[in-house]
Parts: structure tokens; C-alpha cells; sequence
């Protein structure tokens, strides 16, 4: 019997391929060994544990209380929300602002989701708790800020 050029070129790739696929999970495996474990989930008892961390989020950015006004909204005869009205200056990352609310909220499986008004470029993020919403922050840039902070 005679073998073929052609038949060996593939036995020699099935090898190429199975060598590869044996780094690649070995690569997984350290990978998966070495890696931090993911933030356990914590439950949300109740809805103003979302304030205290909305609250937590709005002084690790400095903003004082006389620039925050909050009234709740109701929905419908059961259910109300709150909603957060933030007035900042023009300089202040509303990014990261909504990047770090993000943070304190995620472990409760709490989702944020933002909007940019323009031209004001005004931000309204809405917290969402099993795909509904339980709190809205509204990020409102105010000049008058910026002139007194001069």
C-alpha cells in the first residue's frame, strides 16, 4: 500500500489542532485557578436599601445636600418612586457618576440605565429592579455652580 503526501499533511494538521486545543484549555484552567472570584450577590430586602446606596454614590462625589432635592412620583394607587434631582456644574463626569452608581448597585442585581438630554446633556439614570423602575437620578448641570465655585 502507498500513502499520499495528502494523508500525512492531515494527520499532521489533526495534530497542530489537537496540540492547540490542549494549550488553549490548559490556558483556561490557569486562567479559571488564578482568577478573583466574582462578587457574590446580595439580596435587596427592601427599597431604600437603593437609597442608601444612591446616597453613598452622591457623597463619594463631594455634592452636598443643598444640591440634591428628591420627590416621589407616584405610578400608579400601589406603587410610587423616588426620584433624585442632582444639580452639578458643568465639569462634573456625569459618567462617572452614573459609572460608580453602577458599582454600589450591581451586587443587588440592581440595573442602571442612562439617558442624555441635549443640548444640556443633562443625564437621567433610572434604577431597575426586576425590569422595574424603583429610583430615578437626574444629574441637571447648573452654571450657576460653576461661578461660584471661582
Amino acid at each position: 500500500m502507498k500513502s499520499t503526501g495528502k494523508s500525512y499533511a492531515k494527520t499532521d494538521k489533526r495534530k497542530w489542532i489537537a496540540i492547540l486545543l490542549f494549550l488553549s484549555c490548559s490556558a483556561a484552567l490557569v486562567l479559571l485557578a488564578t482568577a478573583e472570584p466574582v462578587e457574590k450577590r446580595k439580596i435587596l430586602t427592601n427599597a431604600s436599601q437603593i437609597d442608601s446606596l444612591i446616597t453613598v454614590a452622591l457623597q463619594d462625589f463631594r455634592i452636598p445636600n443643598s444640591q440634591i432635592r428628591t420627590q416621589t412620583v407616584a405610578i400608579d394607587s400601589v406603587f410610587s418612586r423616588t426620584v433624585y434631582t442632582v444639580r452639578v456644574p458643568s465639569h462634573f463626569s456625569k459618567t462617572s457618576f452614573h459609572l460608580k452608581l453602577h458599582e454600589h448597585v450591581w451586587p443587588y442585581s440592581v440595573q442602571t440605565s442612562g439617558t442624555v438630554q441635549f443640548p444640556e446633556r443633562n443625564l437621567r439614570i433610572h434604577l431597575l429592579y426586576n425590569e422595574t423602575v424603583m429610583r430615578s437620578v437626574h444629574l441637571n448641570t447648573d452654571t450657576r455652580l460653576n461661578l461660584s465655585a471661582e
